[in-house]
């Protein structure tokens, strides 16, 4: 049967805004619980070491959760798009460094062998982290990519209409 009042058309686009707001709460709330710069730095911690160590273990899923918004976008006017797209790259160099950063922890952490490879503490070593020879490179890229995150933040919280850090609707 013909859908002559576009009744069909106008459903599946409500489906698809549906499913990308879905996408971008979920990345909201991911850019929240694995970045720390929602947290204040320790003092035990001068130098960020396990600062950096933690977004890079915490990269992988957060450029799946930004690569997934953006493959659900609908409309590619939103104001999310631009900061999206920054995040993403900045990410991406993160995670791009995160098989190595695992593999140096595999080789010369302190932790004990019985531990299970998903664990994500074992990755969180800011000794470790001062000894990889990609340090400096490392902390480059986590602080692009926390301004980046940063920028995007506010932008999906407006998209949004919730902000999942302070428990309110958008202002």
């Amino acid at each position: 049967m013909r859908d002559w009042l576009g009744i069909k058309a106008r459903g599946t686009t409500r489906e698809k805004r549906a499913r990308e707001r879905t996408l971008a709460c979920s990345v909201m709330w991911d850019v929240a619980t694995r970045t720390p710069f929602l947290r204040k730095a320790e003092a035990s911690d001068p130098d960020s070491s396990y600062h950096v160590a933690e977004v890079l273990v915490d990269s992988g899923p957060l450029i799946d959760s930004l690569d997934a918004l953006g493959h659900g976008i609908v409309e590619p006017n939103a104001p999310y798009i631009a900061p999206l797209i920054e995040a993403a790259r900045e990410v991406r160099v993160l995670a791009e460094m995160r098989p190595a950063w695992i593999r140096h922890c595999d080789e010369h952490s302190s932790a004990p062998r019985g531990m299970p490879r998903d664990t994500g503490m074992r990755y969180i070593n800011g000794p470790a982290m001062r000894a990889w020879s990609r340090v400096d490179e490392a902390k480059a890229a986590s602080e692009r990519a926390e301004q980046a995150l940063r920028r995007l933040y506010p932008a999906l919280v407006e998209f949004c209409g919730y902000d999942v850090t302070t428990g309110r609707g958008a202002a």
